[in-house]
């Protein structure tokens, strides 16, 4: 076994891999998981750099204040910097330090416990935890899409977006760098996560799915709410009834659950279209086994 291939148990119970650990491997035999880390943190510093230039470009270009707080696009940008920095951190720690929960308590142990992947146990407490951390997962890759499919299908065609469709070519740089991360590139990296780096199976209770990404998507038009009434702005116009009507805000607010509802039914698909492509290549074996690298 080569260096780069840490042991994966399975659930016994399930006979399946543990949702955590599945972060820290790809699904295709070509990745192995040295090159698996070295994507994800070329790929977590990449999203940090971008986050950070596109804050600045909003708070010095732009002047959006306290806007940015309850904007969507880049609520969205975040979870995934946040994601990409966890799943760095696991697959790390997973390659490196799999036998630490075996070791004797101390500082360096505890250290390595909380960067390292949930252990998997058969229990309600552990087994709510899979649920809740698979609705993160699907909502940190289903949201970028439908902050793309918002500003390419409603925004730009009626000239709401943040920079004028004239001013993106010819206006240096930054403004390119801004409108193409925020708005394509970040899509592509959930992408990228959910094809090729995370060898995470479909949910297997979509109900709980629906109900988690339909309860983040209302949470945050509240959150939306909430930013109207502390900056007197809406970050989307089409929930400000002042501009649309209660009418069409409402139809709004249901357009944008359903969306992030259909972004989910997306992901979920592709999932199962990478599944059925990489099935041959997973062991399937007993105990101790190895997904494919």
């Amino acid at each position: 076994m080569s260096s780069s291939t840490a042991l994966l148990p399975k659930d016994r119970k399930n006979n399946d891999h543990p949702i955590f650990l599945r972060v820290c491997h790809s699904p295709w035999v070509s990745i192995d998981q040295k090159s698996l880390l070295a994507l994800r943190f070329v790929t977590a510093v990449y999203l940090s750099f971008s986050f950070v230039m596109v804050q600045d470009f909003e708070h010095n270009q732009q002047k959006r204040g306290w806007l940015s707080v309850f904007d969507f696009g880049n609520i969205a940008y975040f979870l995934q910097v946040l994601y990409h920095w966890m799943a760095f951190s696991w697959t790390f720690m997973h390659l490196h330090y799999p036998h630490h929960g075996s070791q004797e308590r101390s500082a360096s142990t505890l250290m390595q416990k909380f960067f390292s992947p949930p252990r998997q146990r058969n229990n309600s407490t552990c087994g709510n935890n899979r649920v809740w951390f698979s609705v993160f997962y699907y909502a940190v890759h289903s949201f970028p899409h439908v902050v793309t499919l918002i500003q390419w299908s409603v925004l730009y065609p009626r000239n709401h977006t943040q920079v004028p469709a004239d001013e993106v070519f010819g206006h240096g740089w930054l403004v390119k760098f801004f409108v193409f991360n925020k708005f394509a590139v970040n899509s592509a990296i959930a992408l990228i996560e959910v094809f090729f780096f995370s060898s995470i199976k479909r949910a297997d209770s979509v109900w709980a799915h629906i109900f988690g990404i339909t309860f983040l998507s209302s949470a945050y038009v509240g959150w939306s709410y909430t930013g109207y009434a502390a900056t007197g702005k809406f970050a989307y116009y089409f929930f400000d009834h002042n501009k649309v009507g209660w009418d069409d805000a409402s139809a709004a607010v249901m357009a944008f659950i359903a969306s992030a509802n259909s972004a989910f039914v997306f992901v979920y698909g592709l999932t199962s279209f990478r599944e059925k492509l990489t099935t041959q290549s997973e062991q399937k074996s007993y105990g101790y086994t190895s997904l494919p690298q």
